[in-house]
């Protein structure tokens, strides 16, 4: 019995080193930082937000996800800074990185187009506590001693075009991860994925704008992976939008502009894979702040 629960652990173990590598959110098209690095400091203001999200409530060992973000320019606003801090629990395994991004723009034309390219260094803590399974008579079974603690420095890459009504980004997550457990350092266990994004902002009347967006992950040893996104804004106070993640879930979110500088939104994931008939759909709380020194200057809502 205990090497059968011992095994499940393990298990979970693998699902989070490999089949959640990177952190799956559903209300990413609010915060590009939290996909790519290019995305920082590409308002004329810095901006925070926290994210928690429960996947899967209900089913044992679901992942519980918490992201603390912040970024905003430097110097004349050509260039800028994104920090982010995640932690990740699934099953017996936590999962907690920390990072830091740097962007640097140029604009591409007369019609405002903007150009960024960002890196983003930081380091991932990957903890498996096996010592955490409750009620298990222990007979000295080595295998209890199994906890273990991996540290793996990596960096991404990312390019980001926007105006102030469209964007499209492509952002390469591990593009290097050093895995501190091997001498050659060649395979630090992290895939290296492919994030593609992109949306429009369409004026439908004076009240109301129509936001389709996409994303499109990719890695190479699994099956692409696509979101297809449509948000309304009215009177530019209240989201409302739903996305399809291609075989996995229908998501339902909300975001209300609180007030000029406070937003809060709250998604909820339907799940259409085989794994519906053991959970209740996830659940996913924002909230976002601006730090905007001078409310006149912003002509435009925050549509991304």
């Amino acid at each position: 019995m205990k090497r059968i629960i011992t095994i499940i652990g393990l298990l979970a173990f693998a699902v989070s080193g490999f089949a959640q590598q990177e952190l799956q959110v559903s209300q990413y098209m609010f915060n590009g930082l939290f996909l790519n690095p290019a995305y920082a400091g590409t308002h004329d203001y810095w901006s925070g937000s926290l994210l928690a999200r429960s996947q899967w409530v209900s089913f044992p060992g679901a992942p519980k996800t918490g992201l603390v973000a912040i970024d905003g320019p430097i110097r004349d606003k050509n260039m800028g800074l994104g920090f982010v801090v995640s932690g990740e629990k699934i099953g017996l395994t936590q999962v907690t990185d920390v990072s830091g991004s740097y962007s640097y723009r140029i604009r591409t034309g007369s019609k405002g187009g903007q150009l960024s390219f960002g890196i983003r260094a930081g380091i991932r803590n990957q903890t498996f506590n096996i010592s955490d399974l409750q009620n298990i008579p222990d007979a000295g079974d080595p295998l209890y001693n199994a906890n273990q603690s991996v540290w793996t420095p990596r960096f991404d890459f990312g390019v980001y075009y926007y105006t102030q009504k469209g964007y499209l980004g492509l952002s390469i997550p591990s593009v290097i991860a050093i895995d501190s457990r091997k001498v050659d350092n060649t395979d630090a266990g992290l895939r290296r994925h492919f994030f593609l994004n992109g949306g429009y902002v369409f004026k439908l009347s004076n009240s109301v704008d129509f936001k389709p967006s996409f994303l499109v992950k990719y890695e190479p040893s699994s099956p692409v992976s696509a979101d297809i996104n449509a948000h309304f804004l009215f009177n530019e106070r209240i989201w409302l939008g739903v996305s399809y993640r291609y075989d996995a879930a229908v998501v339902g979110m909300v975001q209300f502009q609180a007030t000029p500088k406070l937003r809060i939104g709250y998604a909820y994931d339907y799940t259409t894979s085989a794994i519906r008939s053991y959970q209740k759909g996830s659940h996913e709380f924002m909230v976002g702040y601006d730090f905007i020194q001078q409310l006149v200057k912003i002509k435009n809502p925050r549509y991304f």
